[in-house]
C-alpha cells in the first residue's frame, strides 16, 4: 500500500473486520481489567494523508491526549507509531469514571494514577488493534512502552503521519466517549496484510 494510492472500499473492509476483531478485544480486556462492560463500536474508518489539515478526522477541542507506542514488527517500518488520540476533555471524563472520582479541570494538570490510567488505556487498545495484525500476518506484532503527551490540537496532531484512522467509540456501561486510533507510516504492514489477505492488487 503506498501512501499516495487511493485504498480500495474492498480493501479497507477487509480491514474493517480485522480492526473489527481488535476492538471486541479491546473490550473484553477493559472489562476485565475496569469491572465495567465495555463495548467499542468503529462508525468510521479511512486512509488520511496529512498535509495542511494535519489534525483532519481527529477528535474535537482544542486540546488533545495522545497515548503512542512503537510498533515492533518485521514488516514494520522503524517509524511505525499506534496512537490513540482522545479530546482532553473526553480524557478527564473518562480517567474520572476509571478512578471513580471527578473529572479533572481542562486547566489542571493529570496526576501520576490519572497518566498512568491512561497509559493503560492507550496500551490495551493498540495493543489489541496491533496484536490481531499479528494474527493474520502469522507472526508476532508487539508495541513499546507507551507514552503520553497532553497538549495543542496542532502540536498533537504533527506527531502522526499517514496512515490508517480508526474512529473508536467506547461504551462504558451507560458511559459513551469518542476517540480516535491511528497507525502511522503503516504502509509495509498493511501491504504485508493485504498480501495475506489476498487483496493487494485491486484497480
Amino acid at each position: 500500500m503506498r501512501p499516495d494510492r487511493s485504498v480500495h472500499p474492498r480493501q479497507l473492509d477487509a480491514l474493517r473486520e480485522v480492526v473489527s476483531i481488535g476492538a471486541g478485544r479491546a473490550a473484553t480486556n477493559l472489562s476485565s481489567l475496569t469491572g465495567f462492560r465495555v463495548m467499542i463500536s468503529i462508525p468510521r474508518m479511512q486512509w488520511v494523508e496529512r498535509s495542511e489539515q494535519a489534525d483532519l478526522g481527529f477528535p474535537p477541542g482544542d486540546r488533545l491526549v495522545m497515548v503512542t507506542v512503537r510498533v515492533l514488527a518485521r514488516h514494520a517500518n522503524p517509524k511505525e507509531r499506534a496512537s490513540l488520540i482522545l479530546a482532553r476533555e473526553t480524557a478527564a471524563r473518562m480517567v474520572g469514571l476509571l478512578l471513580r472520582r471527578a473529572p479533572r479541570a481542562d486547566s489542571e494538570d493529570f496526576d501520576h494514577m490519572e497518566k498512568s490510567t491512561l497509559k493503560e488505556l492507550g496500551n490495551i487498545v493498540c495493543a489489541s488493534y496491533v496484536g490481531v495484525l499479528g494474527t493474520f500476518l502469522g507472526h508476532s506484532v508487539m508495541i513499546d512502552t507507551p507514552e503520553l503527551e497532553d497538549g495543542p490540537r496542532q502540536e498533537i496532531a504533527r506527531r502522526t503521519r499517514s496512515g490508517l484512522l480508526i474512529e473508536t467509540d467506547f461504551h462504558f456501561s451507560e458511559a459513551s466517549f469518542e476517540g480516535v486510533f491511528v497507525l502511522s507510516h503503516a504502509e509495509i504492514s498493511f501491504q504485508a496484510l493485504l498480501d495475506a489477505l489476498g487483496l493487494a492488487d485491486l484497480s
